[in-house]
């Protein structure tokens, strides 16, 4: 069988458009390359009636090549509809499906932080802020949370600032806090693909990306994972998901 060649980001947007659904509607934040892929993707492959809102662009079901960010006018191209500002907010209120989320922390809970790293009055890093994050993760049914880098860094007992609320404390914190039923699904980084102990909400291993060892995760992981008896490797990229990808979803090779 012939090695397919593919970079991570390719991977990522592979693996988060095979696990998203037809008929379900969704929405993508600011800087989203991956998720836009992964979105056009299953549109062209599993999902023809899978819906998705570009962001504050208000493009609806965009047909053109893949943007940087989903504020730029490519995103309008082709679009089925574009929707005014205060008709997304509406539409964000009504519980859609699904969002893609990111955070430069993760805990083991999978809650995220944009805002600062260290103490908010006196911190080390200072992020964008919650950019929508806080309201996103607390109403949306589900959302994926994908990283360009593991490491330990990133992968954090206990984020600094909570700005994207995941499990909050595990078990059932994050209903006990007021927040809606849903929170994260997937988390998906160079190394591998994790989901959530459906009773402790901690962090665990799902599969093993191709070439990743298990020592590699551990050590590059703040925190102590959820680790099964067997461990499946990550289904690599099939060489039809990679050509609609390339040709269809992303001529420009942003992702590559």
């Amino acid at each position: 069988m012939k090695r397919l060649e593919y970079s991570v980001s390719e991977l990522i947007a592979i693996v988060l458009s095979r696990d998203l659904r037809d008929g379900e509607i969704g929405m993508l934040g600011a800087y989203s390359e991956i998720p836009q892929a992964s979105i056009r993707l299953a549109q062209l492959t599993h999902a023809p009636n899978l819906s998705c809102i570009y962001g504050a662009s208000g493009g609806y079901n965009k047909k053109g090549p893949l943007c940087h960010y989903v504020g730029e006018y490519g995103n309008l191209m082709g679009a089925e509809a574009v929707f005014p500002l205060d008709t997304i907010l509406d539409l964000v209120s009504k519980r859609m499906d699904f969002f893609f989320a990111g955070g430069f922390q993760v805990d083991q809970y999978g809650n995220l932080n944009l805002v600062c790293a260290g103490s908010y009055g006196k911190p080390s890093l200072r992020g964008p802020g919650t950019a929508g994050l806080a309201i996103s993760c607390s109403i949306f049914k589900r959302f994926y949370i994908y990283l360009q880098s593991h490491r330990k860094q990133s992968l954090v007992p206990k984020v600094d600032f909570v700005s994207g609320a995941g499990f909050v404390h595990g078990f059932n914190t994050r209903l006990e806090q007021g927040i809606p039923e849903g929170g994260p699904r997937l988390l998906i980084t160079p190394l591998g693909v994790f989901d959530f102990d459906p009773d402790s909400k901690r962090m665990r291993l799902k599969s093993l990306n191709p070439g990743t060892a298990l020592d590699e995760v551990i050590e590059n992981t703040g925190f102590e994972l959820m680790i099964p008896d067997r461990i499946p490797e990550t289904l690599p990229p099939k060489e039809e998901e990679l050509r609609i990808l390339r040709e269809d979803v992303d001529p420009l090779g942003f992702l590559r």
